[in-house]
């Protein structure tokens, strides 16, 4: 309740186990991420079985983000050893190959064969080497083989990424094994679908189409630099996003990228290498702190930990001091980062901006927000008020995709009929979890029309009875 920016776990390995996601949740996480790029539909059906025991047995409710591969470039299966790439050494990639034969390295994407072309640079595995295109020519009249100098080296290993920054997705994102994962998606009912590389509002369009109507949210994962906008969810992912632009211009793009998603009242969460020196060691480095913390500045909903969480040495360690560095950080920091002001005009959001201050100026315990989509609890935190929300949803889905929204908790109560029967059971929830007692003031936030959709029209002051 006192934390406020949330945390995106992702679950793997070394958190398969319901012991250990019951310690990842126990420790502050808030929701789990399934990265679609390793492992079975059907091991991740079982990962999702647990989730919900768990969820289950904390009483918390927790949202399950599915992270679809996209069209994302792999080497292929290289020695168990690796193979050293050594500054200014000549070197062939083939497309035709899927395995390391004859000093050929094997890159089977029909993308990059399509896409790559000389005077490219080539970054292999999240950049730490880089090569560039010197020439490239048909092979046998299929694949091609491409000839590249080391401008930076180091030992490569099997399925490590590939970007290529000047190339252009020529390529319908979502392949065969994302279709999958969407059915699957849709079967188990997940909360959100993460995008891979989208590159415009007509990848996010072709989602929502294969979703067939079935609520799920979705986050566009920015990785390339064309613009997006008009989107459920968005994710800072900087792994990709920092190769594809400059590693300098990351910190800007990540401020822009927030501000932007803040003021469409979309979650927005930062992604990538976070804690990643806790994979190995017990404690994070300074700077991987000061960083969290900057995410906290900026105005992220969440932050994601992949990696550490997923095959990491120290997960628990690593959800519990990420809660830490956020919740001392919302104690002391201030966002000077401010939502814009275009949607001013909306009633909602005008109710949910009056709601900030009525509570500010009243000292007022709780911000209860009724709500049936979740769009009601968004508008709350667009505002980032220092006061707790709480979100009252109808339906527990909603409960669910409100686990990434900036200080919102939820509670499900599914019978509701009038704003009274609201009122009495948020004035038995609080005085039953200690959260307010008899005579505090609470700030309500609804619709005069109990289930009406997109109808948020008042805020009323109330004393707990």
């Amino acid at each position: 309740m006192n934390s406020k920016t949330k945390i995106l776990v992702t679950v793997g390995p070394t958190t398969s186990t319901p012991k250990k996601l019951k310690e990842l949740f126990s420790a502050g996480a808030n929701a789990a991420r399934l990265n679609f790029s390793h492992g079975t539909l059907e091991h991740h059906r079982e990962m999702i079985k647990k989730i919900r025991l768990v969820e289950k047995s904390l009483g918390k409710h927790i949202g399950i983000v599915g992270d679809l591969q996209g069209p994302k470039m792999r080497i292929g299966k290289m020695p168990i050893e690796g193979v050293l790439l050594r500054d200014d050494e000549v070197v062939t990639l083939d497309t035709n190959a899927t395995e390391y034969a004859d000093g050929r390295i094997p890159v089977p994407s029909p993308i990059f064969e399509k896409g790559a072309i000389s005077g490219s640079q080539v970054f292999l595995d999240d950049g730490s080497i880089l090569l560039e295109i010197l020439s490239c020519r048909r092979v046998n009249g299929k694949g091609k083989r491409f000839i590249c100098r080391v401008l930076r080296g180091g030992t490569l290993f099997s399925n490590k990424g590939i970007n290529v920054p000047q190339l252009k997705l020529r390529v319908n994102i979502f392949e065969k094994r994302d279709k999958e994962a969407i059915q699957f998606a849709i079967r188990e009912k997940l909360d959100y679908l993460a995008v891979s590389f989208v590159r415009n509002a007509a990848d996010m369009k072709e989602a929502r189409r294969m979703l067939k109507g079935a609520p799920i949210k979705l986050i566009a994962k920015i990785e390339r630099p064309e613009a997006i906008k008009n989107l459920d969810a968005i994710m800072v992912a900087r792994g990709d996003l920092g190769i594809e632009t400059p590693l300098w211009q990351l910190p800007v793009r990540q401020k822009e990228i927030i501000e932007r998603a803040r003021a469409a009242m979309k979650p927005v969460i930062v992604a990538t290498q976070m804690l990643e020196s806790m994979t190995k060691n017990s404690i994070p480095t300074r700077a991987e702190v000061s960083d969290v913390a900057n995410a906290v500045y900026d105005g992220a909903d969440g932050v994601m930990l992949s990696a550490e969480t997923a095959s990491g040495k120290h997960p628990i360690e690593a959800v519990t001091i990420m809660r830490k560095i956020l919740a001392e950080t919302e104690t002391h920091g201030k966002s000077y980062r401010l939502p814009l002001d275009e949607e001013a005009g909306m009633v909602n959001i005008a109710v949910s901006r009056a709601a900030k201050y009525i509570a500010k100026q009243l000292n007022a315990k709780i911000i209860l927000v009724g709500t049936t989509t979740g769009h009601s609890a968004r508008a709350s935190a667009m505002f980032r008020p220092a006061t707790p929300i709480i979100a009252i949803a109808s339906d527990i889905s909603v409960a669910r995709r409100l686990t990434l929204v900036w200080g919102v908790h939820s509670v499900v109560f599914p019978k509701i009929r009038t704003i009274g029967d609201i009122e009495k059971f948020a004035f038995r929830y609080l005085k039953r979890e200690k959260i307010a007692h008899a005579g505090d003031v609470a700030v309500f936030v609804t619709g005069r029309v109990v289930g009406a959709v997109g109808e948020t029209n008042t805020v009323a002051v109330l004393k707990v009875e």
